[in-house]
């Protein structure tokens, strides 16, 4: 069994261009441990734990989705407070984000899996344990990134480090 989910995939180069967003965020709360940089993304649908034939199964659904590559604008950062998390986030979802994950979110619904959120929120988490209003909400220099793929990874602990391991990628076209 390995702790899957299904993510944007974004370039190191990318997640290079968050980095200045994460400072700004850790600055706000200073309190808070930020996300490696090499753990960013943006989560389409989280599975939990998955076996190696469930995982076949997801992995061949997912290469037959045709979705368009597509322009993501982050341009705010807010808080979850319960789980005590500082994100950035679009403030207009595009189109083709909310397409690709409703098709991401069906296959693995065929696959018995349950969505744990009500409704969809895009972000990306910078930090954690961040003690924040609930309505903590500020507005940024917009930064846009190309999406071009998605990527099943694999959630893991590694020389006492999370790391999030991407296993199959899938391109937009």
């Amino acid at each position: 069994m390995q702790r899957l989910f299904f993510s944007l995939k974004f370039s190191a180069v990318q997640q290079q261009q968050l980095l200045p967003y994460q400072q700004q965020a850790l600055s706000l709360c200073p309190a808070a441990r930020a996300v490696d940089n090499d753990n960013l993304h943006l989560t389409l649908f989280f599975l939990g734990q998955v076996d190696a034939a469930q995982q076949q199964r997801l992995v061949a659904a997912a290469q037959q989705i045709k979705a368009p590559a597509f322009s993501l604008t982050l341009d705010h950062l807010a808080c979850f407070t319960k789980p005590k998390i500082l994100y950035l986030a679009p403030s207009v979802i595009p189109d083709a984000l909310l397409q690709l994950q409703q098709q991401v979110a069906q296959l693995c619904k065929a696959e018995g899996f349950t969505d744990s959120h009500d409704n969809y929120r895009p972000h990306i988490t910078l930090a954690r344990h961040a003690v924040c209003a609930e309505d903590y909400y500020q507005q940024l220099a917009p930064l846009t990134l190309q999406v071009s793929e998605f990527a099943l990874y694999h959630s893991t602990q590694l020389d006492g480090r999370l790391q999030y391991l991407p296993l199959y990628h899938f391109m937009l076209i």
